[in-house]
């Protein structure tokens, strides 16, 4: 089923006519802007705001129901409808982000997948940095690493791809892995941007390093 009509079915069952017409004929307009460009996140965020609030608008219309997951259910179809439509474009790569983070929890290949090719499609970073997040709040921060030493170009690509990378390892526990990409992006880094992130990487990496190492001491303890 189409976004647009998916969209028209959450809205008919909020029963907010005014409220339904304002937002399928926004729908539309931003549907048209993510033809034009189908990487604009912040047209892809705005439909997703018009999805939700139309959910939200639905489960309100009749709470006593059990119809919440069913609305949210409609949510994510017409989301990946949307994604879907828009990923045949060669130069397409959000969209493949969009499907990713739809099916990451069902399906982690195919998520892989779908993160591999938005990949190659983008040359700037973005796409490396998203793919990389997504694995990463999805509970597979080592696939993110892995992602991150495929593709990452500290000399071209964005500072978020390479700070996504040392997130991952931080979440993986993997300080040493998180302190030699901090210092790669560090070196690449463009002077006085993006200090603070840094000083949180950095900041980030230091407590990871002192867990770690109090691991490492409480194992001793118990082997000795």
């Amino acid at each position: 089923m189409a976004f647009l009509d998916i969209l028209k079915q959450l809205m008919q069952v909020s029963g907010a006519a005014d409220t339904e017409a304002d937002r399928v004929a926004r729908g539309l307009e931003l549907r048209e802007t993510l033809y034009e460009d189908p990487n604009d996140i912040a047209a892809f965020q705005s439909l997703a705001e018009i999805v939700e609030q139309a959910v939200k608008a639905a489960e309100v219309e009749d709470p006593l129901t059990a119809e919440s997951d069913h609305h949210a259910d409609q949510a994510n179809l017409a989301m990946w409808s949307l994604a879907e439509e828009l990923s045949g474009r060669p130069n397409a790569w959000y969209p493949l982000i969009e499907l990713a983070r739809l099916s990451v929890d069902s399906d982690i290949e195919g998520a892989n997948r779908r993160l591999h090719t938005a990949i190659e499609r983008d040359r700037t970073g973005r796409a490396l940095g998203e793919a990389i997040k997504i694995l990463r709040e999805a509970g597979h921060a080592d696939a993110g690493i892995s992602l991150g030493i495929a593709y990452w170009d500290p000399a071209e690509h964005k500072f978020a791809a390479g700070e996504q990378i040392v997130m991952a390892a931080i979440d993986a526990e993997k300080p040493e892995v998180a302190r030699k990409h901090f210092e790669t992006l560090h070196e690449h880094r463009i002077p006085g941007q993006h200090e603070d992130r840094l000083a949180y990487l950095h900041l980030c990496i230091r407590d990871a390093e002192d867990r770690a190492e109090e691991k490492y001491r409480e194992r001793e303890q118990r082997e000795n």
